[in-house]
């Protein structure tokens, strides 16, 4: 987390050592005119593929020696991505770079993601320059997201409130942003300008060392560690499923979109799913989950009204579904006597069915499927008929006196 033992001081020969360095290092304005907002991408592509790299708690990385590696982290991260930056391992260092060559962010301004976040009280010391990470992205309810290095000794992702960044394991409030690149003709100006507004952050005495307690910082880090595991492998596919993360809300939380093609219920088992494959309770995380709704499902089956004679029409009510129907069809059956033996009826697809007289001695009953975005549910079937019986005969009128008598 802070420098390694191997850059507890400022090097000796700061000032010489940006001049040795002055012919390669400013050309970094020129690259950063070249493209400025490709080189910013690239440094969000190469910090989110390293989430997950862990060195075994000697501080022995790839990002550089044997020591205590955020910096180190940072502009291994920035010289991938095309930034002509030295292997910095003492944060103020980075802070002495970005100044002379690219620009430095007033802590009270927004950073532009690919900037590195400063923590501590100032670059003048180890005790006052702390801890630095990339940051990804920038919300305006008051949270950075950010990746860093050497964070319980590997590489993180965190949600970081800009005001209070020690409530999440930083081991001091932010005190600047570096910039990976030098403007370009007002685009990372603008980027600023036109950026949502942030909390104004504390005002920081830049020679006062913090005195920080490593281990409730530890403590603190490991906590949002825990809380955070799946937000480190977002965004994040499996089959017809997708998780991407889209912002972080004003309490802190997480906010994730599932997308699928499968239906609501799969989806939402497809996110615990993704949850527990990474040990995470989900209390970090607000979703919504975009997928077709769930097929209706019969609840109560449809009813037949009216009366079983040949000849008469009967009615169909439909059934109670849940998932909201959208719209329902019906196929009417004739089942033998006892409602069993049922075949559908040719034609017979109406909301009512008049009776005919190859129904008579036997019973009637209805299909119903209901529908939705989501598909055709599961078919409900009423309650057959009574045995349909054949219409009363026609009375005869009555014969008159004279032609009984002929």
């Amino acid at each position: 987390m802070r420098s390694g033992e191997g850059s507890r001081r400022r090097l000796a020969g700061k000032g010489a050592g940006c001049s040795l360095l002055a012919i390669v290092l400013t050309l970094v304005a020129l690259a950063g005119h070249a493209g400025a907002i490709t080189v910013r991408d690239r440094i969000l592509g190469v910090a989110a593929g390293q989430l997950g790299y862990s060195e075994p708690g000697n501080y022995c990385s790839k990002f550089g020696p044997c020591e205590e590696w955020c910096s180190l982290f940072a502009t291994w991260v920035w010289e991938q991505a095309g930034v002509a930056v030295p292997r910095l391992g003492f944060v103020g260092d980075l802070y002495d770079w970005a100044q002379a060559m690219t620009y430095v962010e007033d802590v009270n301004r927004t950073p532009t993601p690919g900037d590195a976040v400063l923590f501590g009280t100032g670059p003048e010391n180890v005790d006052t320059s702390l801890h630095a990470g990339i940051v990804e992205d920038v919300y305006r309810t008051g949270y950075l997201v950010t990746i860093e290095g050497d964070v319980i000794h590997g590489v993180r992702r965190f949600v970081v409130p800009i005001d209070d960044p020690q409530r999440v394991g930083e081991p001091g409030p932010i005190y600047a942003y570096a910039s990976p690149v030098g403007r370009v003709a007002g685009r990372d100006a603008a980027a600023s300008a036109f950026a949502p507004p942030l909390p104004a952050a504390p005002l920081l005495d830049h020679t006062s060392s913090l005195g920080v307690d490593w281990p409730a910082v530890n403590r603190r880090q490991r906590r949002t560690i825990r809380s955070l595991r799946a937000f480190q492998h977002m965004p994040y596919s499996a089959g017809n499923v997708r998780v991407d993360w889209t912002g972080v809300d004003r309490r802190g939380l997480v906010e994730v979109r599932v997308r699928s093609a499968m239906h609501m219920s799969r989806a939402r088992e497809a996110w615990q799913a993704f949850l527990r494959r990474f040990h995470d309770s989900g209390r970090a995380y607000v979703v919504t989950v975009h997928a077709p709704p769930d097929a209706p499902v019969d609840r109560h089956p449809p009813s037949i009204s009216g009366t079983a004679t040949e000849g008469q029409a009967v009615t169909v009510s439909d059934g109670a579904w849940s998932n909201h129907p959208t719209s329902y069809t019906h196929q009417w059956e004739d089942c033998d006597s006892s409602g069993l033996s049922c075949s559908a009826i040719a034609g017979a697809t109406g909301q009512t069915y008049t009776l005919t007289a190859s129904d008579v001695g036997d019973t009637i009953r209805v299909e119903e499927t209901a529908s939705n975005a989501g598909g055709p549910g599961q078919p409900a079937t009423s309650i057959p008929t009574t045995v349909v019986a054949s219409p009363p005969p026609l009375l005869q009128p009555e014969q008159s006196e004279s032609s009984r008598s002929t």
